[in-house]
């Protein structure tokens, strides 16, 4: 996401629950921390620009979201990328299971614009830049506090805005949807007016 341009946008399951065991870190090492990113998984991104999707995209991921069941993840373990230090969430079943159903939707938008093959690897960043020796004290740090437990019960749209990330709106789950919920109207999300594209 460090590349985004205005008007971008991902799906994501946010876990707050991790945040007091990795927020001061994510604020210090994950560059999209302070653009307004919350802790999570990416489940697709890039998506559509938020100012073309349409009424049927949202309902075609409204879909996708009542017919998926809240996800419980324990993160436990940290993983490796070059130059990225991410919490394994698990089991990671229930997350492919929803990438998968998201990209057959929308085959064009492949995870990472397909820069790393049709089967992402789910994770939680806490860092995508620091030296190894700044990266040991933060992993001694943290794992004295794993495992982590979370509940996912739902999908979250973020939008990029000139000044960082939004989020556009929420789409529960199929155990957690409760009749008459508010939530924000797209037009919150697409307004040409919000996605400053200069």
């Amino acid at each position: 996401m460090t590349s985004a341009q205005v008007g971008d946008s991902g799906l994501v399951l946010r876990v707050p629950e991790v945040d007091p065991v990795i927020g001061h870190w994510r604020a210090r090492y994950d560059s999209v921390a302070s653009l307004g990113v919350p802790a999570h998984v990416t489940v697709l991104y890039p998506w559509i620009p938020a100012g073309l999707l349409t009424d049927d995209d949202l309902a075609a991921i409204t879909a996708i979201a009542a017919a998926t069941d809240p996800i419980e993840l324990t993160f436990a373990a940290f993983g490796r990328f070059p130059e990225l230090l991410w919490l394994d969430p698990q089991p990671g079943t229930a997350i492919l299971a929803l990438i998968a159903a998201v990209t057959d939707r929308w085959p064009d938008y492949p995870p990472y614009g397909g820069r790393y093959g049709s089967r992402p690897v789910p994770h939680l960043t806490v860092a995508d830049s620091a030296n190894p020796t700044e990266l040991e004290a933060l992993v001694a740090d943290v794992e004295r506090l794993l495992p982590v437990p979370a509940r996912i019960a739902e999908l979250s749209l973020v939008v990029r805005r000139a000044d960082g990330w939004d989020l556009g709106r929420t789409f529960p789950f199929r155990a957690s949807a409760r009749p008459g919920s508010a939530q924000r109207d797209v037009a919150d999300v697409a307004a040409p007016a919000d996605l400053d594209r200069g």
